[in-house]
């Protein structure tokens, strides 16, 4: 087998002028004669980027990863049942999993937009069956999820709290409310697990973004690991 060959030597600036353009003209009229610049100069990287970081994962032995067949999601939103009829995302994004799937959880996000890029460890909006198993862990062993949370903060990260994640309960969950009063009270309201990490604009141009994707596993490896645990 041939060594790979990296491709993805940033986002150009130019592209995220795009992004920041069609901001402020979202409609078909604007986008369709830019329609080939949006994928020269976005899908195409994102699609290297993907690429890249798949392998790099995979030399490191993080079990995540992708193609740009499946990673990469689409442009265009999904209008049907919201009062913005706005046709285009203002970002481009892609998801790698230890599947490739973009549901699955316990996957990276990738995620960029001018001034606004990041990358998340997401185990979100798991599935019920999921969510119990989490929270019957945290109850049976907290010392288990404590080691977690405190191996994020050795690196800096942490995981979403419910007053920052419009998702979470207002209230403990059925069956959960005698754990009120633990440390861990607050994680037993969520229903999405993630940590991520902003990025600025020159590290979204430069090819280190695909050893920021790999540090980021490895600094939320505890998180990984437990979530993976429960899938």
């Amino acid at each position: 087998m041939a060594p790979h060959v990296a491709r993805f030597s940033g986002f150009d600036p130019k592209a995220l002028r795009l992004l920041g353009a069609l901001e402020k003209h979202n409609d078909r009229a604007w986008f369709a004669p830019r329609k080939a610049r949006f994928e020269d100069e976005l899908l195409a990287p994102l699609a290297w980027l993907v690429e890249d970081a798949t392998v790099a994962l995979e030399r490191a032995k993080i079990p995540i990863g992708g193609d740009r067949k499946r990673s990469i999601f689409r442009i265009y939103r999904d209008v049907r049942f919201s009062s913005d009829k706005s046709p285009y995302k203002t970002h481009v994004s892609a998801y790698l999993s230890y599947d490739g799937g973009r549901t699955t959880p316990g996957g990276i996000y990738i995620h960029i937009q001018p001034k606004q890029s990041f990358l998340s460890i997401a185990f979100y909006r798991i599935e019920k069956p999921m969510l119990q198993r989490w929270r019957a862990s945290m109850a049976a062993h907290p010392a288990r999820f404590t080691r977690v949370l405190r191996a994020l903060e050795k690196k800096n990260l942490r995981v979403i709290p419910p007053e920052d994640d419009e998702d979470s309960l207002a209230r403990m969950p059925r069956g959960f409310e005698a754990y009120a009063a633990s440390p861990l009270a607050p994680y037993f309201r969520l229903r999405n697990f993630c940590t991520h990490v902003d990025l600025e604009d020159r590290e979204v141009t430069s090819p280190a973004l695909v050893t920021r994707v790999l540090n980021l596993a490895r600094d939320a490896k505890a998180l990984l690991e437990f979530g993976w645990s429960l899938d």
